[in-house]
């Protein structure tokens, strides 16, 4: 409005936005108050530029017929050839007013050579042409474009301005309506004004002269909530049974399976909102009860376990569209996420059993020795640090050992042999004892005697794996600090 009322109009503008929201449309309105010689400022608290739309001009455009306002579809004209017409045209004056104006919509639809036939003229217009191009997609367009141009990107149309714009178009055609069919309209055209005006006509011709709740569902294809709040119930309570039972009766009734499962995504994303203590029923449009049955699933599940079955659904959507079976994709997937076991952190048994620093090379301190007993949990979580063996961090503290030995003096139980090192060492280093149960014992090591300080190993070729894992420095250094527990003196 500023730029006409201050006569600064630019040679190019650009339109960018979803589907339906009005690009075309805002094209021609700025083209009739461009030309219009009669552009008045409307009165009320919020004035606006507007066009009379009375005189020749407005009228040749609102008909689609002017000859200096022309309209180009640039998908189907997206040629060099088409770009050099407009060029060759745009040199001459319009027939009436100041300004020969090109709607170019779909824009990105231009081949390379069109866009660079096209730059030029955008770099040197004439003064009385202007461009307006609209699109959905304007990373498509080179920059070069870009550039030359005012870009606008116009936001998606709210639910409530839907509605509200829907709720007049049935008055003025005598509809009865209910608010909740109104609603649903709004809702499934996803932003899209062009797309609630075409599902409301659907509706109408389904419907007659009143639309209800029921009759839109069935008109659009809309499935009940009370439908996904039950295969919600299965999937989150661990029933997959009541989950496929859900889902066959909406098959049987016809429903689109992706239809449901975008559905489906949309109440879980609910029940999160109801997880984390939201109050988000009036942006997701549902009625108070759907809102409390949400709610009410909730607690069945932990966040992070809803969130992971959020991910699997929202992968799932693509490959149930993409499946000949499509059914059988949604049923699978479901099961899946029904009875998918909880997740567990690994832990370990008590904060003493903490992996100690890893020592330097040039040290051989032995690991802290472990606690008596430990469960299975703890178990892995030890092996999975024995794998990983993190640096230390300057601010780790060093782990104190138990006050009494683990591991009996020798003495106390009698000769050493292959078999109890394997047990001695499993208690702390269950991954290094798997290397050594795939060994055979050569020779076990003495004291006391030079030369027979040593621990021989041999392994088998098909046991090679774990003879070259036991080379590494870690877990060298391991098993000579565990055989020392064990056999009471030093070993190699």
């Amino acid at each position: 409005m500023n730029a006409i009322q201050a006569n600064r109009l630019h040679p190019g503008y650009l339109l960018t936005g979803s589907r339906g929201i009005g690009k075309t449309s805002i094209a021609r309105i700025f083209a009739k108050a461009v030309r219009c010689p009669n552009v008045r400022t409307t009165e009320g608290k919020e004035p606006w530029l507007a066009s009379c739309d009375q005189c020749p001009s407005c009228q040749e455009i609102a008909q689609g017929n002017s000859v200096d306002v022309i309209e180009i579809d640039g998908a189907s004209n997206n040629g060099v050839d088409a770009v050099r017409e407009i060029r060759e045209n745009a040199k001459y004056m319009p027939a009436i007013g100041g300004r020969k104006i090109y709607i170019i919509d779909e824009v990105h639809m231009l081949t390379t050579a069109a866009f660079n036939a096209l730059l030029k003229t955008l770099e040197e217009p004439p003064a009385h042409v202007m461009f307006i191009f609209a699109t959905t997609e304007p990373h498509k367009i080179p920059g070069t474009i870009l550039s030359r141009c005012q870009r606008y990107d116009l936001r998606r149309v709210t639910l409530a301005q839907i509605q509200g714009r829907l709720t007049q178009v049935c008055q003025s055609e005598g509809i009865e309506a209910e608010a909740g069919a109104l609603a649903l309209v709004a809702r499934a055209a996803e932003g899209s004004m062009r797309d609630s005006l075409s599902l409301l006509d659907q509706v109408i011709a389904f419907s007659g002269q009143k639309l209800t709740t029921q009759s839109t569902r069935e008109a659009i294809g809309l499935i009940e909530g009370q439908t996904m709040i039950a295969i919600l119930r299965g999937v989150l309570g661990r029933k997959p049974l009541d989950a496929l039972a859900a889902v066959e009766q909406a098959y049987q009734q016809g429903h689109d399976l992706k239809i449901l499962t975008r559905s489906l995504i949309e109440f879980l994303y609910g029940v999160i909102l109801a997880k984390i203590g939201s109050t988000g029923s009036a942006s997701l449009e549902l009625s108070p009860d759907e809102w409390n049955e949400l709610q009410e699933l909730a607690p069945l599940r932990p966040l992070e376990e809803m969130e992971l079955i959020f991910q699997a659904l929202h992968h799932g959507v693509e490959w149930i569209a993409r499946s000949p079976q499509p059914k059988i994709v949604l049923d699978v997937l479901l099961i899946k996420c029904a009875t998918a076991d909880a997740l567990v952190t690994l832990e370990p048994a008590h904060p003493s059993a903490a992996p100690a620093p890893r020592p330097a090379a040039s040290q051989a301190t032995p690991p802290p020795k472990p606690v008596a007993t430990q469960s299975a949990a703890p178990q892995l979580s030890t092996q999975l640090q024995s794998l990983m063996q993190p640096k230390a961090a300057p601010e780790a503290q060093p782990v104190r050992a138990p006050e009494a030995p683990l591991a009996p003096a020798p003495q106390a139980l009698g000769p050493r042999t292959f078999e109890g090192l394997i047990s001695h060492v499993k208690r702390s280093r269950p991954l290094l004892a798997t290397f050594l149960e795939h060994a055979h014992c050569d020779a076990l090591p003495e004291a006391g005697t030079p030369g027979q300080d040593t621990l021989g190993l041999c392994f088998s070729a098909a046991d090679s794996s774990f003879r070259d894992q036991l080379q590494n420095r870690v877990f060298q250094e391991q098993l000579v600090a565990l055989g020392k527990e064990y056999f009471g003196f030093g070993i190699r």
